[in-house]
Formats: structure tokens, sequence, C-alpha cells
């Protein structure tokens, strides 16, 4: 980013006030430390050198007895050393106030809620009902939600950002808890249910996902630890990124770098694509994970998935309509609410927004076909 908008000196600039800030703190720091310990080391030793040569002259006054001058010499070092410490002691109390803070922070975080503990097979029909749903501003984001979505189907999700999609998927998979209305999965109450049973049943993918500063191999085996070799590379090739690992330098035991910042867009969703299908889950839930990819790759990955139709249930959540056709049956939301539900022919023989939607991008793909077709006669 820093080189595509040629920021470099901009970027350098911010990093040498700030490094020049942080070195006058601590230029400052060490100079008020220094300054401490030489003053407090010539006070100390001003005592020590003023006690051992004053009690050595009463003595040999003969005012103080020998031992009385041990005595006080030996309590003046037992007192002087801890006061000498005592602005050391001042400083790390400083220090250890800011980390018990933070520390504070992490213990304050409300445990999520106790667990049953039977883990039960998450298997069956989904059924929503009466959903009520907000993040605590009010504002519901999901608003009287109801739909049911049948074992082994493939659904499709559409709508504006902030319909409640990803809200839902959330939800399902209990990283919130609604107060609400009523989620089933097998005819069992979803907050019934073990979390670790749920999350397990559960295969996610994100738009913009999540990879670890490791090998490709690695990042695709979190799904499934057990897997052999030819199983990540079936996986892999049903995700359309075999053929981009094996021209990588290491292939599968290419690193990928934080959060996968060697790979484009597109590998990176495919990659988590492919992560997703090798955990096999029960509900694969693909939360517009096909967007960076092309029309042709997006198909590839749809057809792999549709060997999943009837086993497995699929949500899928897209803005593409093209991802939506060979969905069982298609959820048009908007502002937490169910506009409409059907297949895609149904919904096309409807007047509503996804016959308006399908039919402005349908305009769009065919104007660019169009100039693309003449562009070369130009």
């Amino acid at each position: 980013m820093v080189h595509a908008f040629a920021r470099q000196k901009v970027e350098i600039e911010k990093f040498s006030n700030r490094n020049g800030e942080f070195r006058d703190l601590e230029f400052r720091l060490f100079m008020a430390l220094g300054n401490y310990w030489t003053l407090s080391d010539l006070l100390a030793m001003s005592q020590i050198g003023l006690a051992l040569i004053g009690g050595g002259y009463f003595v040999m006054q003969g005012t103080i007895s020998l031992g009385t001058w041990v005595l006080f010499f030996w309590l003046l070092r037992t007192i002087i050393w801890p006061i000498r410490h005592f602005g050391r002691v001042l400083a790390d109390s400083g220090k250890a106030a800011v980390a018990i803070g933070r520390i504070q922070e992490v213990l304050n975080v409300h445990p999520e809620s106790e667990e049953p503990a039977t883990e039960t097979p998450m298997r069956g029909d989904i059924d929503v009902r009466n959903l009520t749903f907000s993040y605590g501003d009010g504002r519901p984001a999901l608003d009287n939600l109801s739909l049911s979505i049948r074992e082994g189907e493939t659904v499709a999700m559409l709508g504006p950002p902030g319909a409640g999609k990803s809200t839902l998927v959330n939800l399902l998979v209990r990283l919130y808890d609604y107060e609400n209305g009523s989620i089933t999965i097998g005819r069992r109450e979803l907050k019934t249910l073990n979390r670790a049973a749920v999350r397990e049943a559960f295969g996610m993918v994100l738009q913009d996902p999540f990879l670890y500063s490791k090998t490709v191999r690695e990042n695709v085996v979190l799904g499934r630890n057990s897997a052999a070799d030819h199983e990540v590379e079936e996986t892999a090739k049903a995700a359309d990124i075999h053929e981009n690992i094996v021209e990588f330098e290491h292939g599968y035991e290419t690193k990928v770098g934080e959060r996968g910042v060697t790979l484009s867009g597109g590998q990176r969703q495919r990659l988590a694509t492919a992560r997703a299908l090798l955990k096999s889950p029960e509900i694969l839930v693909l939360d517009d994970s096909l967007s960076a990819v092309d029309t042709r790759t997006e198909a590839h990955i749809l057809q792999d998935l549709a060997s999943r139709h009837g086993k497995k249930t699929t949500i899928l959540i897209a803005h593409r309509l093209s991802s939506t056709r060979l969905a069982d049956r298609i959820f048009v939301l908007d502002h937490g609410r169910l506009l409409q539900q059907g297949t895609h022919e149904e919904l096309l023989n409807r007047d509503g927004p996804y016959a308006s939607l399908w039919k402005i991008q349908g305009m769009l793909e065919e104007e660019i076909e169009h100039d693309l077709s003449e562009s070369p006669q130009r």
C-alpha cells in the first residue's frame, strides 16, 4: 500500500517523528535516573563516611563505647540502603500499575455462559422463529426474522450491507446469544447446545479470511490436523487453488506471511475455502467468500460445492447473483427482515428486489461484454 501510493517519504517522516519523541523521552528518563542515583549514592556514602569518621572520633574521646558505635553504624547501613532504593520502587510501581491495568482488562472480560456437559452431534433442519437481536445500540440487527433451512439444502442469502446476513451466521455459531426468538438445529434449541459442538459442526469462510504466518499446508490442515497429503491436495483442487500452490517456489511448504500477505485476495479466499472443505463440516457457510475471484473460478468452486448437495447444508452469503443460481432456495433480507424467499426461477417471476437486482446486473454484464467486443475495432 505504501509503495502503491508512493508514501515512502510520508511514512518515513511519521516514523522519524515518533521515533524522535520516543528517543527524547528515553533520554530524559535516563538523565533523571542518572542524576537520582548519583545524588543518592553521594548522600548515602557521605552519611556512612560521616558516621565512620565521627563515630571513631567519639570512641577515641570516650564519649561513646565501641559497641555503641558499631551498633549505630550497623543500624545506619540497614536503614540507608532501603531508602536509597525507594526511588526504584516508585518507578517500578508506575510500570506495574500500567501492566496490572492491561491484565485487568482481560480478566474483566465476561466469560461465555456455562456449557452442558454432553456434546451432541449437530445435524438436522435449522429453524429460525421470530428472532430479534441487537448489538446493544438499540437498533435491531434482526427484526422478528423467521426462516427454515432443511438438512442438506443449499441456500443463498442476499441483501445490502447491514441487512443482518452476517449477524444471523454469528448467532448460528454462538458468537453471540440471542434473547428474543428461537433458533433450533434438529429441533434442539441452539442456546442449550454445547458451544464447542456447535462450532465443530460449522465451517466458516469469510470475505477477509485470516491466515497464519505458516506454510500453505499448515494453514489448510487447520481444518483437520489428521488429514493426509492427498486429501489436502484434493480440497485445494476443489477450491481451485492447487495449480497456484504448485507454482510457488516451495509448493505446499511455502510460507504465506502474516495474514497471508504474500497471497492475492482471491488466493487467500480460495485457501480458506480449501481449509473449510477439508474439515467437511455438517454446515458450510460462505460469507461473501468468492468476492475476490473471477467468474470462471467462482463457477468451478460452486460446481465442486454442488457435490455436497443433499449431504451437507451449505449457506451462501453473496452480492454477486451468479452465486445464487445453484441454491435450492434464496432468502432476500433487508434491515433484519425477510423480504423474499424462493428458488431462482420463482423470484425472477415475482416483482421484488431480487428480480430488479438480476435485471440490473444482467444489463451491466451485457454492456461490459459489448464494450469489450467493440474495443479492438476502435
